[in-house]
């Protein structure tokens, strides 16, 4: 375990005591790293980084109150009786000096996920096919971009089988940054798409962009891709071996059969059959990559079917709720083009008594092309999902009305909102038991309560 001895070493900085250190404390063993005060439990260390409209450091006091045994801050404060703190010019500087100091110490695979969809299901279908027999790590939630990467870096213990961590960019050259500071043996990269098309210009930037985790992977590391033609193209950059998984024959590792129904993907791998409880064929891509990084490390195909037939699916992603007599699918936690269309393939194949109706918020960062991409997103909900009722909700949302009529929705059955409340009374007055109900946009505007206050709303009344 770390002591404060090893952080100081690894960050600098100058100590502050209350008093009279006990030599023993230098070597005692540090507790996690909290970076919100309000969560700090005792025997944590608070890391006070600085924000645009705050300084974390501002919070040590509250931090130490709550039981922090110390504080890495960037301004002096007053360390209580057998706290300590140590003053760094740069705590987010820091941060990633001492994830560095973890990962030289990490004797364990890196395995580093990235990709415009599917980031967090793929890292945790990897987690849970490894956890099986070895010992390791996976980011927790979503931390995957200049903050959260280093604070998962600090879960890897030395004794580690592995290590599996989630990667994010909203512009060039963050993963690249982020692959240098974790430096993974195996890459994956799930999807290019339109995800965060305002921060990198084009899709081709996009590509460019996720191909900087090939570019990290050292000679005898491996790269596992999904079936994507812009990652086909860029397979090359890597010095690593390349592989791509599937359902396309031409694959490296290709699933036959695939099939999906009653919240269960299964499909055949080379002679063996795979059930995972998942809603929706688009999670193909994840299991097989967690497939191909449990071969990787020795894994036989029984075993991880065995593994994944256990999956625990995340909430929010395409999690399947009942209310009200309705089915819901609350598919919330974040929104890209790419995501939308594979939730509204997912609404087209479920058995519904009822109506299938779409619940549509924004998708964010998307740059200049924000409208007509919503206006194309809005004619699939027609075309695609075969919807019979649309709500839009947010700024794009007359422009996803206007695409869905284009496509032949009648107005009545067409809704733009503008408000959150609006598109709840909306959605409360017009859900009937049978009906199906997908909810998706991007988590800025926190579609879930939508599902949520579908539990207390009055019930419609029927003749």
């Amino acid at each position: 375990m770390a002591t404060l001895d090893d952080l100081q070493n690894a960050i600098g900085g100058q100590r502050v005591w209350a008093a009279d250190p006990d030599a023993a404390t230098d070597r005692a063993a540090l507790g996690r790293v909290v970076i919100d005060s309000r969560r700090v439990e005792p025997g944590d260390v608070f890391w006070g980084l600085a924000g645009r409209h705050c300084d974390g450091s501002d919070f040590a006091d509250e931090a130490f109150a709550r039981g922090a045994a110390g504080a890495v801050v960037q301004k002096p404060v007053h360390a209580p009786g057998g706290q300590w703190a140590l003053v760094v010019n740069d705590s987010l500087r820091a941060l990633r000096a001492w994830a560095a100091w973890h990962r030289q110490r990490f004797r364990g695979t890196v395995i580093a996920v990235t990709g415009s969809v599917g980031k967090t299901t793929t890292r945790q279908m990897i987690h849970t096919v490894l956890r099986g027999r070895l010992r390791g790590s996976a980011s927790p939630q979503n931390y995957n971009n200049h903050v959260g990467l280093p604070l998962s870096m600090l879960q890897m213990e030395a004794e580690d089988d592995y290590a599996v961590l989630e990667l994010g960019a909203s512009g060039p050259g963050e993963i690249a940054a982020l692959a240098a500071l974790c430096r993974p043996a195996i890459g994956v990269i799930t999807h290019v798409g339109d995800a965060h098309l305002g921060g990198f210009g084009s899709r081709r930037g996009i590509a460019e962009a996720k191909a900087e985790l090939l570019d990290a992977l050292p000679p005898e590391g491996l790269a596992i891709l999904g079936d994507d033609p812009w990652l086909k193209r860029l397979r090359g950059r890597s010095a690593a071996p390349a592989i791509v998984v599937g359902r396309n024959s031409e694959c490296e590792l290709a699933a036959a059969e695939v099939a999906w129904g009653a919240g269960t993907l299964s499909f055949t791998l080379e002679g063996r059959r795979f059930e995972v409880p998942v809603w929706g064929r688009h999670h193909l891509t994840a299991v097989l990559a967690a497939i191909a990084v449990g071969r990787r490390l020795g894994y036989a195909l029984g075993e991880m079917a065995e593994a994944l037939r256990n999956f625990d699916p995340l909430p929010m992603r395409c999690e399947v709720t009942q209310v009200r007599g309705a089915t819901f699918i609350n598919d919330t936690y974040n929104a890209s083009p790419a995501a939308m269309l594979a939730a509204l393939e997912l609404l087209r194949d479920f058995d519904a008594r009822g109506r299938r109706i779409v619940v549509f918020g924004d998708m964010l960062e998307l740059g200049e092309e924000s409208a007509e991409i919503h206006r194309r997103l809005g004619a699939c909900v027609v075309t695609l999902s075969g919807a019979d009722l649309l709500i839009a909700c947010g700024q794009f949302a007359p422009y996803v009305v206007a695409g869905a009529r284009a496509a032949g929705m009648p107005a009545c059955r067409s809704f733009s909102c503008r408000q959150p409340e609006e598109t709840m009374s909306c959605l409360g007055q017009a859900i009937l038991p049978g009906d199906v109900v997908l909810v998706k946009g991007s988590r800025a505007l926190a579609m879930e309560r939508m599902v949520e206050a579908m539990h207390t709303y009055p019930q419609r009344r029927t003749a």
